[in-house]
This record gives structure tokens, C-alpha cells and sequence, in this order.
């Protein structure tokens, strides 16, 4: 295995950290083996989870005559939030978890929009199918999934009244960035875009309301459908370093170079936009940089690895309240833009719901939890090291608990230390 350091930064920006039960045994594993294993399962043989969206069905309520809807619908908003964050913290192939809640950000369709919640599962279902697979397929995909045409109204974009929103953002948002198209490439797109419908919950071509004019979109000529809207997009030159400064940045933090993003965006291009050689790009250079950038953790992230290293599960209740106060709901991000950048979630309301939602998590930990002996006994080298820090906390960090360790009350001093280890800055960044 290669460095301690190698292996926590690898979970940590790949997935939701480590138990200390996972930790141990991963030490044991070579590191380009683990690398791999992480990345691209299947081609060690491994299995891929069935994962959280798969058998829900029964749970979501269908009549919307019914007194009691609005109640069932908001027990099975919570299931399924609770059965995603589960799967983020139990599964076997944490990168899939990641990357799907990585393009949850980035096409960022919302509940709050979708009412209905199979669109909004479905949709889910095919983030995950193509979280590393062919971004060009997904992109496809996505353009005529029933869920992103509610979203984004592409689902009243008609010849007689055509509608701009999925347009703009499949440029501006999915593929290219500002600076790459003009408003007469929106006009173009969202004209091709024309005609789909949604029909007993399946997206549905009218060609009676679609506009087959030929288009010009991007400099191509005779653009007049889904297909070829697509093609124009994903062989325009901005799109690989606009979706591999968006992963890198994701990964590696906000300041790698251009240069390194273009050697990225190579990559990406010359493997036809499949997405795991470019996550083996941006992992190798992470691992090979002296200095790595320090990334401030999601509420999501934190979450996940304060349940895992305590080995609490909060439920659903109180898991959608504590994301909530943070400001960071899966299933639910605030704008088309995805969820904001992770330095908003210090902000005071945030920082106080951290510190609420520790405290709970501390007081359920078990007596028996490693974490809290060894915050109970202030041997902070071995908290440091269950948290994922195997050259401990900062000086400051230490100091705090020390002290808090020596003014609190005995039989309640392990749970304090504890929760303020969880909320402290050194757990909020990875």
C-alpha cells in the first residue's frame, strides 16, 4: 500500500471516507490494485451494487385524490433520502454513489420542481447508470428523460411557442460554459428541441409540434433533432476541458492550471468522452502532486463520515433535518446552477447546524465506539487517526479539546470532546 495519506485522500475525494474496520483492511491492499478497484469494478470482476432507487416503487403514493397523500408522499421523500445516504455510506462501490451525486449537482433537477416522484427516481436511476460511463450517451439521455423535460420545460417547448430553458442550459450549464455559444445557438437548440411531450410518465415525439426547420447550432448546419443537437454539442472543441475543469476542480480543488485541465481534456476527448479515463487522469495527478489543495467537505460528506466513524445512523428524520439547516438536501438542489460552492456551508447558520447535528451524533455513539474512548481517555492521536488524520489534529484543534477535556464533567467530557472533534475545522476539510 502506498502512503496512510494515499489512501484517506483517495476515499475522501472518491467517496465518503472510511470506518476504521475499512481502513485497517484497506492498508493491507496495493494502492494502484485499490485504485482500480475503486474506479472501474467491473474489470476486477466485482459487482456492481443494484443501489438505492431500484425497488421503491410500492412506496411512492399515487392517488392524489387521497386525504392522506401529501403525508405519504413526504414518508416516502424521506425513505428515499434515507436509502441514498445509506448507500453512500454502506456500499461497496463508493465511487458510483459519488459520481451519481456528482451529476445531481451538475444537472441539478430538483423535486422541488418535479412533483412527480417517479420522474425525479428515474431520473436518479439514469445518473447512476452513466455516472462512468459515456458522458456523450448520458448528455443524450438526459436531453429527453421525462424528469429534466418538467425541470427545464422541455416538455411545453413547441414549433408554435418555443421554449429556451433546457436550450441555454445544455450550453451553457451541461456541456460548454459562457463564452462558447451565442443566443442564436440557444434559439437553434431549443428549435430542434421541439415536439417531445411526456405521456404516462414516458417522454414522447410529436412531430406535429416540432419545428424540422435545419438549423445552424455551434457552426453545424442541418441540425433539426435530439440526435443532432447532441452531435453538435459533444464534438465542439470547449466541451472536454469544460467537463474535465469541472471534475478536476471537483477532485483536485479550484486551483489546478489550465495546462494540467487541457492534459485532461486530451484525455477525455481522444477516449470519446468516456468518463473513467478522464477520473484515472485526475487521479494520478493527485496522487503525484507533493502539495494537494484542501477541499472544504459538503454537508453530504460530512454527514456520511461522522455516521461512519462513530458508527451512527441518525434515521431519516433526523438526517433531512440536519442536511437541511446545512443547506444541502439531496434530491433537492436550490437552483439550476446545482448546489452552491462548499465554502457557503461555512457560513454562521451552517457552522451552528454542524455543531447541532455533531452533538446529536455524539450522544448516540455507543460506549463501546473507538472514536469515543478515545476521546473519553484525550488520547487525541487515536481520535485523529480514526477521523482519517494519521499525523493528528492541528496544534489548535488539540489544544481546544484538551482543555474542554479538563473543565467538562467526567461522565459527559468522551461525548463533548467528541462532538467538537466532529465539528472542528480539521474534520471540515479533506
Amino acid at each position: 500500500m502506498g502512503s496512510e495519506a494515499d489512501l484517506i485522500w483517495m476515499s475522501n475525494r472518491l467517496g465518503y471516507g472510511l470506518t476504521s474496520n475499512e481502513f485497517s483492511v484497506l492498508q493491507n491492499e496495493d494502492l494502484s490494485e485499490f485504485m482500480g478497484k475503486r474506479i472501474d469494478p467491473s474489470k476486477y470482476g466485482l459487482e456492481v451494487p443494484s443501489g438505492p432507487f431500484e425497488n421503491i416503487e410500492d412506496l411512492i403514493p399515487t392517488d392524489r385524490d387521497s386525504d392522506d397523500f401529501q403525508r405519504l408522499r413526504r414518508i416516502a421523500s424521506l425513505k428515499l433520502l434515507d436509502l441514498w445516504l445509506d448507500e453512500m455510506r454502506l456500499t461497496s462501490d463508493p465511487l458510483l454513489e459519488w459520481m451519481t451525486f456528482f451529476w445531481h449537482d451538475h444537472f441539478a433537477v430538483s423535486g422541488r420542481v418535479v412533483k412527480s416522484m417517479t420522474a425525479h427516481v428515474n431520473h436518479l436511476r439514469l445518473l447512476r447508470t452513466h455516472a462512468r460511463g459515456n458522458y456523450s450517451t448520458m448528455l443524450r439521455e438526459v436531453t429527453t428523460d421525462p424528469g429534466m423535460l418538467i425541470f427545464l420545460d422541455g416538455a411545453s417547448n413547441t414549433a408554435e411557442k418555443p421554449n429556451e430553458n433546457f436550450g441555454r442550459e445544455l450550453l451553457e450549464l451541461y456541456s460548454l460554459g459562457i463564452g462558447n455559444y451565442s443566443e442564436s445557438d440557444v434559439q437553434a437548440a431549443s428549435t430542434a428541441l421541439t415536439g417531445w411531450r411526456i405521456s404516462d410518465g414516458m417522454a414522447k415525439f410529436r412531430p406535429r409540434l416540432h419545428d424540422d426547420t435545419p438549423q445552424t447550432l455551434l457552426g453545424v448546419k442541418g441540425v433539426h433533432d435530439v440526435d443532432t443537437v447532441i452531435e453538435a454539442v459533444i464534438n465542439h472543441e470547449a466541451l472536454p476541458g469544460f467537463i474535465s475543469r469541472k471534475l478536476s476542480n471537483a477532485v483536485l480543488g479550484n486551483d489546478i492550471s489550465d495546462e494540467i485541465v487541457n492534459e485532461f481534456a486530451s484525455v477525455f476527448s481522444n477516449n470519446d468522452l468516456q468518463i473513467i479515463p478522464l477520473i484515472e487522469a485526475i487521479v494520478d495527478k493527485g496522487l503525484s502532486m507533493g502539495k494537494r489543495t484542501q477541499i472544504i467537505r459538503s454537508p453530504v460528506s460530512w454527514l456520511i463520515n461522522a455516521e461512519k466513524i462513530t458508527d451512527v445512523e441518525l434515521g431519516a428524520e433526523r438526517r433531512a433535518r440536519a442536511l437541511s439547516e446545512m443547506n444541502m438536501i439531496p434530491g433537492r438542489p436550490p437552483n439550476v446552477g446545482g448546489f452552491p460552492e462548499t465554502e457557503n456551508y461555512l457560513s454562521a447558520s451552517s457552522t451552528a447546524a454542524r455543531f447541532s447535528a455533531a452533538i446529536t451524533i455524539a450522544s448516540d455513539t455507543s460506549k463501546d465506539s473507538p472514536a469515543l474512548q478515545a476521546a473519553s481517555s484525550a488520547n487525541w492521536d487515536d481520535l485523529a487517526h480514526y477521523f482519517g488524520y494519521p499525523d493528528g489534529f492541528n496544534q489548535p484543534t488539540v489544544t481546544s479539546l484538551q482543555e474542554l477535556w479538563n473543565t467538562s464533567p467526567m461522565h459527559q467530557r468522551g461525548r463533548i470532546c467528541l462532538a467538537i472533534a466532529l465539528a472542528s475545522p480539521d474534520f471540515m476539510v479533506i
